[in-house]
């Protein structure tokens, strides 16, 4: 008996020991969780706020900003807390992202309200990289943070299991007391379950889900366009900006304008219903994924008659760009960057018969994504143009060939900086990236009207005279002659600018280069009206017709 007694003792004891720890686990998860959730939250409040504190400021908007600083903060210090290593990892890489955002946000308050920096970047793009950064960090997780909770959840579960296990080893020992150990235990197990699972599915719902209109959010977005590109599924994705939701705001209040995307996003609901799938990105931006079976043009269709609204006062409608995968883009973020680029695009220019705003658009869009090639397209645009002139084209076809070197390099924006900024060679993947800028260039200009005459010399403007070039493999006349011109441009102002991997070289020296690859790489004839037009702008010091082609 006194065996028993002590049998049962001890596995009291033990039981209460593992049952602790196990409820201490579960807290300690719930906490980790809780942060991680409401850290994605607090982001994406800081993102509307900035939105709304763009076009005017008020005292209590700001305070809204504050406040999500102040719990991003304590999000992120109860990620920290507790044993799952995951949790500690993000939190810890998200803190110096935290610490950077918060003087951007002072200098973003700073600036006085619709500051235009005129292409070159300011306080409000740099908040913005800043929380792209860290909306990557906390959204892109490998493991769904819900499962923290049901991951501890199965721990409880096999403890009590053990314990029941061992109870009954010890039945001859004292069945009633180890009976009903196990029954208490069994009971606090299926209470905890029933409550925890609940608590799960909820956490589950609540990160894919964006608060005010009930549409998925960007983390759903990404989970969806990965499950699709991983099955092999063509689609066709369409981002959309709201035009006019800022005056909205401005002339009939926040609560408004919350009430306007709520109506919004419930009228994008209705009409991808049974197509695809609806989501709000943050801010006044939308997305929608559907079958390959939707046309681009039903696309943008459905886009304008669901996001478009009219009263007295004001008039909500939406600039939207489409691109297909793998028709136009192989991967999910290949088809993110080339949306955006043709989204951005409408929403800088309202007409698009406009070819000349349009085209200064896009390049203002390229020099934000990659500083300095601004000011390269306009000296090849320039160079290019005075070629083509002296070479006896038509004055309307003079106007294409400069605006189409103007654009030879849009398809850059989908091209990582480091490596266009790369001092070292490039890798063949990296390669790869480069030779297909002119394909995404001639992507984005399709689906613009005002452009599509030009897309064509976009894409070939890397084809050498001799058929060793890209994307195409083309020689000689089959070349338009625009890109030839183009080419030849483009390659001079490479070799006379500092590139990261070298050092600008003399005029001279260029045009010795041009010379010596005329036949192989270049048209002769492009060449010697190239030499002959850099002539007839009297650059000092150089002898420009001793270097024309024999």
């Amino acid at each position: 008996m006194a065996l028993a007694v002590l049998a049962l003792g001890a596995l009291a004891v033990w039981s209460s020991l593992v049952t602790q720890n196990g409820a201490s686990g579960l807290s300690q998860a719930g906490v980790q969780t809780s942060g991680h959730l409401r850290a994605v939250q607090a982001m994406s409040l800081i993102d509307t706020q900035t939105d709304v504190l763009e076009e005017s400021t008020s005292p209590a908007e700001i305070k809204k900003l504050r406040n999500a600083q102040r719990v991003l903060d304590d999000a992120l210090d109860r990620m920290e807390r507790g044993d799952v290593r995951e949790a500690r990892l993000i939190a810890g890489e998200a803190t110096p992202i935290v610490k950077r955002l918060k003087p951007a946000i002072e200098l973003f308050l700073a600036t006085p309200p619709g500051f235009d920096s005129n292409g070159s970047g300011g306080p409000e793009e740099a908040m913005e990289v800043i929380i792209t950064e860290l909306g990557v960090l906390l959204n892109d997780l490998d493991a769904d943070p819900s499962k923290l909770l049901a991951t501890k959840l199965d721990a409880v579960t096999a403890t009590e299991r053990t314990v029941r296990a061992t109870a009954f080893v010890l039945i001859p020992l004292g069945l009633g007391g180890v009976a009903a150990c196990g029954w208490m235990l069994t009971l606090y197990r299926r209470r905890s379950e029933a409550t925890l699972r609940a608590a799960v599915d909820e956490s589950a719902e609540e990160a894919r889900t964006d608060a005010l209109t009930g549409l998925p959010n960007r983390r759903a977005l990404l989970e969806e366009l990965d499950f699709r590109t991983t099955a092999g599924e063509p689609f066709t994705l369409t981002l959309a900006d709201l035009n006019g939701f800022k005056r909205y705001n401005d002339t009939f209040g926040h609560p408004a304008g919350d009430a306007l995307l709520k109506r919004l996003g419930h009228n994008l609901a209705r009409a991808c219903e049974g197509l695809g799938l609806a989501a709000r990105l943050g801010g006044d931006e939308f997305c929608v994924v559907l079958s390959a079976d939707t046309s681009v043009d039903d696309a943008h269709a459905l886009i304008s008659e669901a996001l478009s609204e009219e009263g007295e006062g004001f008039r909500i409608t939406a600039a939207s760009g489409a691109a297909s995968v793998p028709a136009e883009a192989p991967d999910a973020s290949t088809v993110l960057r080339l949306a955006d680029a043709r989204m951005y695009a409408a929403k800088l220019i309202g007409r698009p018969s406009a070819e000349q705003g349009m085209t200064a658009a896009l390049t203002r869009m390229l020099d934000a994504r990659h500083p300095g090639l601004g000011s390269h397209v306009e000296e090849v645009a320039d160079l290019a143009g005075a070629c083509a002139a002296t070479l006896g084209l038509s004055s309307d076809d003079v106007s294409l060939v400069r605006r189409a070197a103007e654009l030879h390099d849009l398809g850059k924006v989908a091209i990582p900086s480091a490596i266009l900024t790369k001092r070292g060679p490039l890798s063949d993947e990296e390669w790869d990236f480069m030779r297909n800028h002119s394909v995404i260039g001639e992507r984005i200009l399709a689906g613009l009207p005002a452009l599509e005459r030009v897309s064509s010399m976009v894409r070939s403007s890397h084809e050498r005279w001799d058929g060793r070039g890209y994307p195409d493999g083309l020689a000689g006349e089959q070349i338009p002659i625009g890109a030839r011109i183009i080419f030849a441009a483009d390659s001079f102002c490479a070799m006379t600018e500092n590139r990261p991997y070298a050092d600008a070289r003399s005029e001279g020296s260029a045009l010795e280069e041009l010379r010596a690859c005329s036949g192989t790489q270049f048209d002769p004839a492009v060449v010697a009206a190239f030499l002959a037009s850099l002539e007839g702008r009297g650059a000092p010091g150089e002898d420009h017709a001793a270097l024309a082609p024999a």
